[in-house]
């Protein structure tokens, strides 16, 4: 059996994908989704039971993640984790894991940096840095919460983020016309405004980063500049509709920054050199690269997972999937004829 935990910035994507591929190679599954989304892991559950699998093959358990996380990681017939959610977390699992001896595949933050460069197009890279910075109100760990841009492109590109961001609307994700939705909940509205209070502390220039409305958790999508990467805005994960915009000398000093980073899950480049995106896929140092592109896309079957403090284990997904939820066996047959197969 395979223990699946799962977070509440995806709660229908992330339990199916993890569901589908434990399902598909034999396994048996406890799914435990985020306390702030069940409802969607419930629906799962209804369409699987209506696709009459095996009863036991797939279970749900709801609740959080303090009273049954550790029960559930060191269950004896729980021979694997696949966990998404807070570096913290993930670390708590991976010592319980560990000295249980249980297969561990560990998803966890990002502080995803986007480069920009000198030759770029503006209008590509203000796209791919709206896409990247704030679709989905910022709330994914593959959002590019980091905008690296060199000087020959600074302050036009700016000048067109920023009013392209002003344009966004803002309000209930059930509008088909709001292209920003509400933050999950209390908590991390106030952790998202915390983070903005502390960059004008920190002596950054804030632009938007305003309550969206008296009631619900709505916030207008921030953007922060006059902040170099020491800054705990520019270190720390935030996970809300908050970038900071970076200053870099060049391509070299720019690579230097987006690297300067504990995480390592997502990294993207916009430019029209050939060499340099060359160089940047390569040297980048996470474990998704995209080149004038958002850096949040997603394809289900290819290797998903990063580096440094962003993954532990097997990728997820595509050919991973297969490793990560079976197990090879090497066998030796002696036939009849006394040869050894």
């Amino acid at each position: 059996m395979f223990a699946l935990i799962t977070p509440w910035n995806f709660p229908i994507v992330i339990p199916a994908w993890k569901t589908a591929a434990a399902l598909a190679y034999g396994n048996t599954v406890v799914l435990k989704p985020s306390e702030v989304t069940p409802g969607a892991a419930c629906l799962l559950a209804q369409a699987i039971q209506a696709a009459q699998i095996p009863v036991g093959a797939f279970n749900l358990l709801l609740g959080t993640g303090a009273n049954l996380g550790s029960a559930l990681v060191t269950h004896p017939k729980v021979v694997g984790i696949s966990f998404t959610g807070s570096v913290a977390t993930g670390g708590k699992i991976a010592l319980e894991a560990i000295s249980h001896q249980k297969r561990l595949q560990l998803e966890m933050g990002g502080k995803n940096p986007l480069v920009v460069l000198d030759d770029a197009q503006v209008d590509v890279a203000v796209e791919c840095a709206i896409d990247s910075a704030f679709l989905y109100t910022g709330q994914r760990c593959t959002a590019s919460s980091r905008v690296i841009v060199t000087p020959g492109i600074y302050e036009k590109f700016l000048q067109a983020l920023i009013e392209r961001t002003e344009m966004l609307r803002v309000g209930d994700a059930l509008d088909p016309k709001t292209q920003v939705g509400p933050i999950v909940n209390e908590a991390q509205l106030n952790k998202n405004l915390f983070y903005i209070d502390l960059a004008a502390q920190e002596g950054g220039t804030i632009y938007g980063g305003s309550r969206g409305s008296a009631s619900g958790y709505f916030l207008k999508p921030c953007i922060v500049t006059e902040l170099d990467n020491t800054s705990r805005v520019c270190r720390e994960e935030i996970f809300g509709p908050v970038t900071s915009v970076i200053r870099a000398h060049d391509y070299e000093d720019a690579l230097a920054i987006a690297n300067d980073t504990a995480y390592g899950l997502a990294s993207g480049i916009c430019t029209t050199s050939l060499k340099h995106a060359s160089h940047f896929k390569r040297h980048a140092k996470s474990g998704l690269v995209s080149v004038n592109m958002s850096t949040s896309g997603v394809d289900f079957h290819v290797p998903f997972g990063g580096r440094k403090g962003s993954s532990y284990g097997p990728r997820e997904q595509g050919q991973s999937a297969v490793e990560f939820f079976t197990v090879v066996k090497t066998a030796y047959v002696r036939g009849g004829n006394g040869d050894v197969d």
